[in-house]
């Protein structure tokens, strides 16, 4: 079924770009003022720009005479040719604050879910990780403007190499020792599920293990087939907590398990069964963890207890034996709503589409003192959000596309999606960063989107496009400003 949030009635403005005018008349290049009548002081003629930090600037003076090209000597130290800041302002003249830039990070060899493609934020920029072969890892070395720079083929052990995408999952975690590629492999009919750990430098080339080999250790060995997995590490970037469902994910599963290792495969906490969905009949829709500042984690599973839309969250804090710490806390839900966990200071939150509510983005805060509801925003009319949030050092970041079915007459309907790039800009308002007014050819699979915090205030946003005609499937990266605080 079709994930996201569905239509609202509260429109949103995506703002209107300003007409950048028409340019002043400098003058001649030679002709930086006019000498007056009376033979006084000879006054500066107005820059060329008159646009954001450029209004009202006249030409200042170099060695005696005016500038004949206004440069920031002119307009002032918030000038920049080519606009790089996240202030507020619009630091180039041209009409735009704080415009967003679009990458092309790689194409793809088939659409991805998100158990396939993930990223991970290191000193020098970004990796993205693509799984989109049974038995290779891509990794995409991007900087910090979001421009990829170079891949690494990582191989991974599958348990089944002819089988389909859709047995192996991946993920890009943060160690302290470095980044990592987590993934799980099983088999169509495979008798037993692996989860992998491979450590990777800050390049995205897999580093050797202790004892001189490729690294890749083995986190977990789960004698059922087919079964869906979750990782996360721990605060100090030492252990990874593992969980996953106890069958086949197609035929339901009715128990969570989970287990702690350390960075080598050493077990920390035997593998055992942390949650059972009840009542008799409910399974598991969906896992999700979290690390926690505490030491211990977080985990949140979305049970499914039958009809249509009558699903929930719930939520159970461990410690670092994998033993319960205090009452399980449950979230009401309606159908599809893409739990996703953040930690928020030192406490986590749960981000859900509420569509039971005007069709709004939530984000659930103080999850086990009583559970208080915001609304982060609202989608536009009509229209389902595929959103990611992730936790900064500013706080919350969320950043949806905001899609609505296109049918194609004859086409193929896993391709009849349309959409544009949201997130919340400046003053928490919700901003359209869609490069151009066409929205973005989407594939039913594209139903996330990957969130990295940047310097100075920007983030980098990915997301999947494709086309139908020709087939084609590509990561695309968005540069874009995140809520930057006034200018005094």
């Amino acid at each position: 079924m079709l994930g996201g949030c569905g239509s609202s009635s509260s429109p949103q403005d995506a703002g209107t770009v300003v007409d950048a005018g028409t340019v002043v008349d400098a003058g001649t290049p030679d002709d930086g003022g006019s000498p007056p009548p009376d033979g006084g002081t000879v006054e500066p003629l107005p820059c060329e720009r008159t646009l954001g930090v450029c209004a009202g600037a006249r030409r200042a003076q170099v060695d005696g005479a005016y500038e004949p090209v206004c440069t920031a000597l002119s307009y002032g130290s918030s000038y920049e040719t080519t606009e790089t800041r996240c202030d507020g302002v619009d630091n180039d003249c041209d009409g735009v604050t704080d415009p967003a830039t679009w990458s092309t990070v790689t194409p793809l060899a088939e659409a991805l879910t998100q158990n396939n493609v993930s990223s991970v934020r290191v000193a020098e920029g970004v990796l993205v990780a693509v799984l989109d072969q049974p038995a290779v890892a891509r990794i995409v070395r991007m900087d910090t403007f979001m421009k990829p720079l170079g891949t690494t083929d990582v191989p991974v052990d599958v348990v089944d190499p002819s089988g389909a995408l859709g047995t192996v999952k991946s993920q890009l975690l943060s160690t302290s020792r470095g980044p990592a590629l987590y993934y799980s492999s099983t088999g169509a009919v495979a008798d037993h599920t692996r989860g992998h750990l491979v450590p990777l430098d800050a390049q995205g080339r897999p580093t050797p293990g202790q004892d001189g080999g490729t690294g890749d250790v083995v986190l977990f060995d789960h004698p059922v087939g087919g079964v869906a997995s979750k990782a996360a590490v721990a605060a100090e970037g030492s252990r990874v907590f593992v969980a996953w469902a106890d069958g086949p994910y197609l035929a339901g599963a009715h128990e969570v398990l989970g287990t702690v290792t350390d960075l080598d495969g050493k077990v920390l906490a035997a593998p055992r069964v942390l949650m059972r969905m009840t009542p008799e009949g409910a399974i598991v829709d969906r896992v999700e963890v979290l690390g926690l500042s505490t030491g211990g984690f977080l985990l949140a599973v979305l049970q499914e207890t039958g009809g249509l839309g009558e699903e929930l969250v719930r939520l159970q804090r461990f410690d670092s034996d994998l033993l319960p710490v205090g009452d399980e806390r449950t979230v009401d839900t309606a159908y599809s709503p893409t739990p996703q966990l953040v930690e928020l200071g030192a406490s986590p939150a749960l981000l859900v589409c509420d569509t039971r509510n005007d069709d709004k983005l939530a984000v659930v805060k103080n999850l086990f003192d009583g559970g208080t509801q915001e609304t982060v925003a609202v989608t536009t009319p009509h229209e389902l959000a595929w959103f990611g949030a992730t936790a900064t050092s500013h706080g919350l970041e969320i950043a949806w596309l905001s899609v609505r079915s296109a049918p194609v007459s004859g086409g193929d309907t896993w391709f009849d999606w349309r959409g544009r790039l949201w997130a919340l800009g400046q003053g928490g308002a919700p901003k359209d960063w869609t490069p151009g007014p066409e929205p973005l050819p989407l594939h039913r699979h594209a139903q996330w989107v990957l969130l990295e915090e940047l310097p100075e205030r920007w983030m980098g946003a990915i997301v999947m496009t494709s086309t139908q005609t020709p087939r084609t499937h590509q990561l695309q990266a968005a540069r874009y400003c995140s809520a930057p605080s006034p200018t005094p």
